[in-house]
């Protein structure tokens, strides 16, 4: 699924990650940690190139599902970001717009891909398999009535109504109870058999028994 040989991203010519290869297998989740400021979040967003013009991003090889994930347009990578990798945010309630309620993100996010009434159905299966008792009351809430553990939650769906085939999560569990790390935990569990996932954090104790690999990032290099 993702083949990386020799990575190099820079800042105004500062180094951030540099000479990094890696690889994805089909449905294999692997983990990576390391210290805050050694470079996790910016490989997150390398994934999808979410960078702007001060940074300058290369490779030997960089592919994701088969495509050149530097030769992408702009049109391509927003379908590569929806539709094939999906980057969970630490911050989930700010990925909220905090006029929207849950179901107006749902509509306005695949509004494009699937009719009206299929997203509420779908995004409704997924809340019950993900725990959440009143459906129908949540669709219904702005962001800021929402807990952490529910926000993270509810970012997962959102992404996941898109079927994309590899979900990126950046330190989703960090500002969470430990209950809500053991929910994401068992959910992403769950999902292994249908996605591939890179699960970015800090807390080696949370990844034991979710992952298949663990690398380490130090100075925007692995260990």
């Amino acid at each position: 699924m993702i083949e990386i040989e020799n990575l190099n991203l820079n800042f105004k010519n500062r180094p951030i990650l540099s000479n990094l290869d890696f690889t994805l297998a089909q449905n294999e989740c692997v983990a990576i940690t390391g210290n805050s400021g050694c470079g996790k979040s910016m490989f997150a967003k390398a994934m999808i190139r979410l960078f702007d013009d001060d940074f300058s991003l290369s490779a030997d090889k960089f592919k994701i599902c088969g495509r050149d994930i530097l030769a992408l347009n702009q049109d391509e990578l927003r379908e590569h970001r929806r539709n094939v990798c999906a980057l969970i945010f630490q911050n989930s309630h700010g990925s909220f717009h905090p006029m929207l309620n849950v179901g107006d993100h749902f509509n306005l996010y695949l509004k494009k891909t699937m009719e009206i009434g299929l997203i509420k159905k779908t995004a409704f299966e997924y809340f019950a398999k993900f725990g959440f008792d009143d459906a129908n009351t949540l669709w219904h809430k702005f962001s800021y009535e929402l807990s952490g553990g529910e926000a993270s939650r509810v970012q997962i769906v959102l992404a996941l109504c898109l079927k994309p085939k590899i979900l990126i999560c950046d330190e989703i569990t960090s500002s969470l109870d430990t209950l809500n790390k053991r929910n994401i935990i068992n959910m992403l569990n769950s999902l292994k058999r249908e996605i591939g996932i890179i699960f970015i954090t800090h807390e080696l104790g949370l990844i034991s028994h979710l992952t298949s690999r663990i690398l380490n990032l130090k100075n925007g290099k692995f260990q």
